[in-house]
């Protein structure tokens, strides 16, 4: 992961997935990969993380750590979207939920690509960038909040949303603003609408949320996917050691 700007709260490092004697550790190919879920009733897209396991092309699975999947939430017949970990080249895949074999394992189906417009709300890198959560303004909110702010770094980003961890657990009830500073090369402070689409307590008195933009102009989202590809071509430079027991 790269970072940038002042040192913050520290990162959590990645877990193994373990479950029983049946650890993912001793699968031959996996790789870690982020997904986006789509769920019922809802616009919004379930973020997580898990490993990708080939099976019959163009079917694969996915494995889960314990009490991620939402299982009665999934939309079954809604697509999917993941993206690869490990400092590679990870644009975007479209895949469907073939089944659900567990609360941990997903069988999917590859499909077609995804067109330019999705791939690069989509496209995202692994990167520590500097965000501020803040309540709305009072006349968008329609309510008066007393102000609060809270600094952390972002996990990833992509021009649909971020993963960021915080100190504290921000307000999840309603959206807010993120002000986000991108490295140099990518100069000033974005603000973006955004809302809260799960949240979990590391276990280390850091919380991890994700975000995903509900209003950006569309040259901030430019700026985005640009420094997206910026960092990309960076981590691709880098020497990576993919160790997939670990997300």
């Amino acid at each position: 992961m790269l970072t940038f700007g002042a040192p913050d709260q520290p990162l959590l490092e990645p877990t193994a997935m373990t479950s029983g004697s049946d650890t993912l550790e001793t699968l031959v190919d996996n790789k870690p990969v982020h997904v986006f879920l789509p769920l019922l009733a809802s616009k919004e897209m379930l973020r997580a993380h898990c490993i990708y396991r080939e099976t019959t092309p163009p079917g694969f699975n996915l494995l889960f750590n314990d009490d991620i999947l939402p299982v009665a939430s999934l939309d079954l017949k809604g697509t999917a979207i993941l993206s690869f970990d490990g400092g590679r080249p990870n644009l975007p895949l479209e895949a469907r939920i073939r089944a659900v074999q567990t609360e941990r394992v997903l069988e999917m189906v590859r499909i077609n690509g995804l067109d330019q417009s999705r791939m690069r709300e989509y496209f995202r890198v692994d990167a520590s960038i500097a965000v501020i959560a803040r309540p709305l303004p009072p006349e968008v909110a329609g309510t008066e909040e007393s102000p609060w702010s809270l600094a952390g770094r972002t996990l990833d980003i992509s021009g649909n949303g971020i993963l960021a961890v915080f100190p504290e657990k921000p307000s999840l009830d309603e959206p807010i603003r993120l002000e986000i500073t991108l490295p140099a090369g990518h100069p000033g402070t974005m603000s973006v609408l955004a809302r809260p689409v799960r949240s979990r307590e590391t276990g280390d008195g850091n919380y991890e949320v994700a975000y995903h933009f509900e209003d950006i102009p569309d040259q901030d989202r430019d700026r985005i996917i640009g420094c997206c590809l910026v960092l990309q071509r960076k981590l691709l430079r880098l020497p990576i050691q993919l160790n997939a027991s670990t997300l």
